[in-house]
C-alpha cells in the first residue's frame, strides 16, 4: 500500500481517537463540576480522557509488538504539545469577544500577558516535574534500565497520588448538573472510536516508518506525536476563545502528567528496553526543561500579584520545539549529510531484521564494510600485534574511553598476545556498546562511523 494512503489512514485514525476522547471528557467535566473541583485541580481528572489517545496508542503498540512507537509518541507529545498549547492560547486570547473577556482582560492584552491562575504551578506543573524525575530514576540507571512491569505499577501509583493532591487542594462547593442519556451513549461510542483510532494510528505509523526506513521510536517522536498534538491545538484554541484561559493552558499539563503515568503502564507491562540511551536521555531532558520553563514563567511572569506568561516567555517556550528538533536531528540522530548521514544509511542497510538495533552478526558485517580491521592491521597479516592494537586505539577510537592496560586482555580472548579479526570485532562491539545492552543503536553506530571516517581523513 502507498505511503500516502497510510498517511491518510493516520490522519483519520487520530481524528477518530480525538473524537472519542472529547466525548469521554464530557462526563468527567460534569463530574468535576458536580464534585466541586476547581478547573486547575479537575485537569488531573479530565486529563484521563484528554490523554486517552496516547493511552490507547500505547496499549495498541504494546499488544501489536511495536512498543517503540508508543514510547516515541509518549515522550514526543510531552515536549511538543506543552509549548504549542501555550503559544496557541496566547494568540487566541489577544482578541476576545466582550462576553468572553474576563475582568482586566484589556489590561492584560496591553501588558502582553497571558494570565493564568497561580495554582497551576503547585497543583499541575510541579507534580508534573516530579513525575518526569521519577520516570528518569526508574528507567535510566544501568542496573534497571528500560521500562519494566514494576515501573508501570509504580507510575500508576504516582498518578493516583498526583490525582489525590490535585483534587484535595482544589475542592469547593459542588454545582448541580444535568445528566443526559445521549451523553452517556456518545461516551460509549467514543470509547469504541478511541480503540479503533489508536489501533490504526499505530498500524499506519508502523507502515510509514517502514516505507521511510526510519526507526519506530523516531516515527513515534516525529510523526505520530506531532499529528496527535494537532487536535489538541484546535481544542485549546476553542477553549481559550471562550475566555477559559487557565483551563486552556493548564489542561495540557494534566493531560501529559497522565500520559507519563497511566500511558506508561501498558508499555512497561511488555518490558521495553532503552535501545538508544543518548536519544532517551535527550528526550527526557527536554520534557523536564519544558516543565521547568512552564512553572517558572507562570510564577514570575505577571506583575502586582498576577501570574502568567509574558510575551517573551511565550516565544521562549515556543522556541524550545525547534531547538529540540534541531538537537535531535543534527546532534543525536545525525540524519543529514556527511559522515553522520552516511553512517545512518549504512546502519539501515545492515539492520536486516529492521528491529532498530544491530545484533553482533549485523554489526560485524557493517564493520567489515567500513574496513576497520584493515585500517588497524598495518602490516596486512592475519592479526593485530599489541603495538598495532595500541596505535589503533589512539588513532581510531579517540572518542572512546578504552583503558589500554586492562582492555588488551579483554580483546585478546585466547591469550596469545595477538588479536585476530574475530577477537577484534568482539572487542570493538564491547567498546561501541556504550550502554552495555549487547545491542548497537543507530547513534552508537554513527559515532563509530564518524570516528572511522575522521581517522581515515587524518592519514
Amino acid at each position: 500500500m502507498s505511503v500516502w494512503i497510510w498517511v491518510l489512514v493516520l490522519i483519520a485514525a487520530i481524528w477518530a481517537a480525538q473524537w472519542g476522547a472529547e466525548h469521554l471528557a464530557k462526563p468527567l467535566k460534569k463530574l468535576r463540576k458536580q464534585w466541586g473541583f476547581s478547573v486547575a485541580a479537575g485537569g488531573a481528572l479530565v486529563g484521563v480522557a484528554a490523554a486517552s489517545p496516547e493511552i490507547g496508542i500505547n496499549i495498541a503498540s504494546a499488544v501489536t509488538g511495536v512498543a517503540d512507537i508508543g514510547l516515541g509518541t509518549m515522550f514526543g507529545s510531552n515536549v511538543i504539545a506543552i509549548p504549542f498549547m501555550v503559544v496557541t492560547a496566547y494568540i487566541a486570547t489577544r482578541h476576545l469577544k466582550k462576553g468572553n473577556a474576563g475582568k482586566d482582560h484589556e489590561q492584560h492584552v496591553k501588558e502582553h500577558l497571558l494570565k493564568v491562575d497561580h495554582t497551576a504551578v503547585t497543583v499541575q506543573a510541579l507534580p508534573y516535574l516530579v513525575i518526569v524525575a521519577v520516570v528518569a530514576i526508574l528507567t535510566v540507571p544501568a542496573q534497571w534500565r528500560g521500562l519494566q512491569p514494576t515501573d508501570g505499577w509504580i507510575m500508576l501509583g504516582v498518578y493516583l497520588v498526583y490525582l489525590a493532591q490535585a483534587l484535595l487542594r482544589g475542592r469547593k462547593e459542588g454545582e448541580k448538573v444535568e445528566w443526559k442519556k445521549k451523553e452517556i451513549y456518545l461516551a460509549v461510542a467514543g470509547l469504541v472510536a478511541l480503540g479503533l483510532g489508536a489501533f490504526f494510528t499505530v498500524k499506519a505509523t508502523e507502515n510509514i516508518v517502514a516505507a521511510l526506513g526510519i526507526s519506530k521510536i523516531v516515527g513515534g517522536l516525529f510523526i505520530t506525536a506531532p499529528m496527535a498534538a494537532l487536535p489538541e491545538i484546535f481544542a485549546t484554541w476553542s477553549v481559550a476563545k471562550t475566555g477559559q484561559i487557565t483551563s486552556a493552558v493548564t489542561s495540557v499539563i494534566g493531560d501529559h502528567a497522565v500520559t507519563m503515568t497511566v500511558a506508561f503502564l501498558p508499555l512497561a507491562l511488555v518490558t521495553v528496553p532503552v535501545k538508544d540511551l543518548t536519544l532517551y536521555i535527550t528526550i527526557l531532558s527536554f520534557a523536564g526543561l519544558v516543565g521547568i520553563l512552564y512553572s517558572a514563567f507562570i510564577h514570575w511572569g505577571g506583575k502586582n500579584g498576577r501570574h502568567g506568561f509574558n510575551r517573551w516567555q511565550v516565544y521562549t517556550l515556543g522556541a524550545v520545539v525547534p531547538v529540540y528538533v534541531g538537537v535531535m536531528l543534527f546532534g543525536v540522530l545525525q540524519v543529514f549529510g556527511g559522515p553522520s548521514g552516511e553512517g545512518a544509511n549504512l546502519f539501515k542497510v545492515y539492520n536486516e531484521d529492521k528491529n532498530d538495533y544491530l545484533e553482533d552478526g549485523e554489526f560485524y558485517k557493517a564493520v567489515a564494510k567500513i574496513g576497520y580491521f584493515e585500517t588497524w592491521n598495518q602490516d596486512g597479516d592475519a592479526s593485530l600485534s599489541e603495538e598495532e592494537w595500541r596505535a589503533g586505539i589512539s588513532e581510531n577510537l579517540g572518542g572512546y574511553k578504552v583503558n589500554q592496560i586492562e582492555e588488551l586482555g579483554e580483546w585478546d580472548l585466547n591469550g596469545d598476545s595477538q588479536i585476530s579479526e574475530e577477537e577484534f570485532r568482539e572487542g570493538l562491539f564491547e567498546a561501541v556498546d556504550k550502554d552495555g545492552n549487547r545491542q548497537i543503536s543507530e547513534s552508537e553506530f554513527v559515532s563509530l562511523y564518524r570516528e572511522g571516517i575522521r581517522s581515515q581523513k587524518g592519514k
